[in-house]
């Protein structure tokens, strides 16, 4: 019987955890070998929220200073001290049915091998019970990037695309299962993750059976989703954390042109922050731009 350890990445969303951890309790404690809260540096009572169901779950809290959005990096704090055989990644917005670890072991069971397991996302901007049901899960509004699929995730020739933090999980036990830490702020860090573990040679698989109820904040640190709510979006990080991922992997002109492709439709306002204008831009001077901040923060050693 296979085993898991939940890694939930926080930040100062107290409540939210409360809710989560309650519909963790519900998991087969069989399955359950460990839950890790990873704090991005709260400040606030989420210690003391975590550290409230230590009698009800194998938990582990860990914390990182606060130095900005890190997600990643606190995610590492949970791969550090996961046990068993998967871990699986949820953020800490989310709610879940007591079969959801099932779910995800069993899409591992089936891949027979070194896997990442790509559950479902439905969003909902409120829900007042403890456990959602599977009536309420799919009622909600199912938004992720497996609606794109036409097909199984296994014969698109880049599924790593699919790979995003709020719902995933993967074998444990080999040395390319870490967040890269050069990625800051939102975006991006899930995927390249997804990336290189693709190209070790886990397969991506769908966990059809592993969903999520992601309960909204009033604005949404996702900016595409801020999008979607007519609510002012911030890209910056994701631009920059585009062309570091790109260039990360200088010899993937697949990639080179997707985050071509994407980033085309950025440029500069008068503040200095990255926009839309609804029309293609110059991609040199974006990607020349962001690999100068990339330089300056430290994360590119040099320009590309």
């Amino acid at each position: 019987m296979l085993t898991a350890t939940v890694v939930i990445p926080t930040y100062r969303r107290p409540a939210r955890l409360r809710a989560l951890l309650r519909c963790l309790t519900h998991q087969p404690r069989e399955q359950l070998a460990r839950v890790v809260v990873c704090d991005d540096g709260s400040g606030d009572e989420t210690e003391h929220v975590a550290r409230a169901f230590e009698g009800e779950l194998p938990l582990v809290y860990a914390w990182q200073e606060d130095l900005g959005f890190r997600a990643g990096q606190a995610r590492n704090l949970g791969i550090a001290r996961a046990i068993g055989d998967v871990v699986v990644f949820v953020d800490d917005d989310v709610l879940v049915r007591p079969d959801f670890v099932t779910a995800h072991l069993r899409a591992h069971v089936e891949a027979g091998g070194r896997a990442v397991a790509v559950g479902y996302r439905h969003r909902t901007v409120g829900f007042d019970g403890e456990i959602p049901s599977r009536e309420a899960i799919h009622a909600a509004e199912r938004e992720d990037r497996l609606l794109e699929l036409e097909g199984p995730i296994e014969a698109h020739p880049s599924p790593w695309i699919y790979v995003y933090s709020c719902n995933f999980s993967v074998s444990l036990g080999g040395p390319e299962l870490v967040f890269d830490d050069g990625f800051e702020g939102w975006g991006l860090e899930d995927t390249e993750l997804g990336y290189r573990l693709f190209h070790a040679g886990y397969r991506v698989v769908e966990a059809a059976g592993a969903r999520v109820l992601h309960v909204e904040d009033p604005h949404p640190r996702d900016p595409f989703r801020c999008e979607t709510r007519a609510l002012p979006p911030t890209y910056d990080t994701y631009v920059e954390n585009a062309v570091y991922f790109m260039d990360k992997h200088p010899d993937d002109a697949a990639l080179r042109d997707f985050v071509r492709g994407d980033l085309r439709w950025y440029v500069l306002d008068e503040r200095g922050r990255w926009v839309k204008n609804g029309h293609a831009n110059d991609v040199d001077l974006v990607i020349a731009e962001c690999r100068s901040r990339l330089t300056r923060r430290g994360a590119l050693k040099e320009t590309a």
